[in-house]
């Protein structure tokens, strides 16, 4: 009686728990990934990757007028909360002065109640 009582309640707080971890996440939408510097010197060496992580690199997403800006972490990584939609993005620092030079993909889109993973690859243009 006593083991059958606990199991019941158990059940009861798992499933309360659960309700509440997704009750708040439910609407919860936008991006996150890695952001790289590629090629990051000018000379790559045979089975070296030519491509680091952009450390303290600010993406600013643009929508309807509406700027938001997110700052990587120092292994290149960010996160940020958007309503779903289409997104141009650009780096905050540099600009794009010449046809492969600059942050790609330069447009994304974010899904409706969960983060999509999206990487992104800045050229700065070294060579």
């Amino acid at each position: 009686m006593i083991a059958r009582a606990l199991t019941i309640l158990v059940a009861l707080l798992a499933a309360t728990a659960c309700g509440a971890q997704s009750s708040g996440a439910a609407g919860a939408s936008g991006l996150a990934g890695v952001v790289r510097i590629s090629p990051a010197m000018p000379v790559c060496r045979a089975g070296t990757s030519c491509a680091r992580p952009a450390r303290r690199f600010r993406l600013v997403f643009s929508r309807n007028g509406r700027n938001t800006v997110v700052v990587t972490d120092a292994h290149g990584r960010y996160s940020v909360k958007l309503e779903r939609g289409r997104y141009v993005v650009r780096a905050a620092r540099g600009r794009n002065t010449g046809p492969k030079q600059g942050l790609q993909p330069t447009t994304v889109t974010v899904p409706r109640g969960r983060f999509a993973k999206r990487d992104f690859t800045y050229d700065a243009g070294i060579r």
